[in-house]
């Protein structure tokens, strides 16, 4: 089911319109297949994207990001081979969040089609032990396939350690392999390492010594590493894109993209305006009632010289004078008296014609925010923003919850 187009806020305030949403909950393995390069800043994604696609992308040597945005890259050098997927990588002290940097993964494989995965490749620094980035990017990665797919992906994880700190690239990548263990206890990914060889190191260093003990590597001998690696995994995973929608903030489309914003708690409230409980017109008329039947009864009087006739003038002037002094009177319970003490609290909700005080509430409302429930701009963040986040988003509260998720077929339904 196609969604019509809807913009969402980004992290820097620019207003960016979402592509339209299709769900994959019930397709067969259609569409494109991808390998996908995921990873700290600076541990050389972009570079084992080149050497093993032949693409000529943009590099960099240091810790920051080079690569600005997910792009897609053509393998040139094999045949019928998958895309590749690169993205300015995750721990980027100067880039964006986390958490953004992954929905622009997601985003990306959307919008281009791509819902299978042969591979993710997760390149780290040498750690040999976990620890909180490398805890945080296993979360991302496993967020790849979740309900029915759950653990999937970790089947076609490939680590590779960039540089050599340890004898053994399973040493190297050990702190990324126990985290993935600790979210998928089942989860063997392949563990690889090496240098990038330069030409002086080549030419003078024994071969065998530079590959075995040294893990120093030719583009030739990373790309063969590779080639091998991903013969040896498992046909690709399928990354189903859900179609749901939160029933608290209105978010529609796969959870995964929504922002992590949303309204705070629910409450019964109004969306109306505060009116006086008679409107002029009524007054109006009261009174011009009162009026007529004055002048009648006056008339009457005056022509049959029945003066018990006027006792009746308080029957027709009570009513407009009551209501007049009703909407003189009457007023809010926050507003000051109109005239001395002397006031009414009787003003009336617009949109359901109940009273202000002492009335349920007739619509579910955000108790922060005031907006109906489901709809208007999300209040609160509901994940802990990260530290390229905190800054931007200093002006939110933080109320950890989840996004109150139903079928967004369902949902529309019920809305109708």
């Amino acid at each position: 089911m196609v969604q019509k187009n809807r913009e969402i806020s980004s992290e820097n305030g620019e207003v960016i319109p979402l592509k339209l949403f299709k769900s994959t909950e019930n397709s067969s393995n259609a569409g494109r297949t991808c390998i996908m390069v995921v990873g700290t800043s600076g541990t050389g994604k972009t570079t084992l994207v080149n050497i093993y696609t032949g693409a000529k992308e943009k590099t960099g040597s240091g810790a920051q990001a080079v690569t600005n945005a997910t792009v897609v890259v053509k393998d040139s050098i094999h045949s019928e081979a998958p895309l590749w997927l690169d993205n300015p990588g995750w721990s980027d002290p100067g880039g964006k969040s986390d958490s953004h940097v992954f929905k622009d993964l997601l985003g990306k494989m959307q919008a281009e089609c791509i819902y299978n995965l042969k591979a993710v490749v997760w390149c780290v620094a040498p750690q040999p032990r976990m620890d909180s980035n490398l805890q945080a990017q296993a979360k991302f990665i496993d967020e790849f396939t979740v309900n029915q797919q759950a653990g999937n992906i970790w089947s076609n994880v490939i680590i590779v350690a960039k540089g050599k700190a340890h004898k053994t690239a399973e040493e190297d990548c050990q702190g990324a392999r126990t985290a993935a263990k600790k979210l998928w206890v089942h989860a063997e990914p392949i563990c690889l390492g090496w240098e990038l060889a330069v030409p002086e190191i080549v030419q003078g260093t024994e071969p065998r010594l530079r590959r075995e003990t040294l893990r120093i590597f030719t583009e030739e001998e990373i790309r063969a590493e590779m080639e091998n690696a991903l013969s040896r995994l498992p046909p690709p995973v399928q990354v189903v894109f859900a179609n749901q929608r939160c029933k608290a903030c209105g978010q529609k489309g796969d959870p995964r993209l929504m922002e992590d914003k949303c309204h705070r708690s629910k409450k019964l409230g109004h969306h109306g305006k505060l009116e006086q409980r008679f409107s002029k017109a009524e007054v109006g008329v009261a009174v011009a009632g009162g009026v007529a039947g004055v002048t009648a009864l006056t008339a009457v009087s005056i022509a049959t010289g029945a003066a018990e006739a006027l006792a009746a003038l308080p029957v027709f002037i009570a009513p407009g004078g009551v209501l007049a002094g009703h909407r003189f009177f009457n007023t809010t319970s926050e507003s000051p008296a109109p005239c001395g003490p002397v006031r009414i609290n009787d003003m009336r909700w617009s949109c359901c014609g109940g009273p202000e005080v002492g009335g349920e509430g007739c619509t579910d409302l955000c108790d922060l925010c005031e907006s109906k429930w489901g709809e208007g701009e999300p209040c609160v963040l509901i994940r802990n923003p990260d530290r390229n986040l905190q800054g931007k988003m200093s002006k939110y509260e933080v109320y950890l919850k989840e996004h109150e998720l139903v079928q967004a077929e369902q949902s529309d339904k019920d809305a109708h």
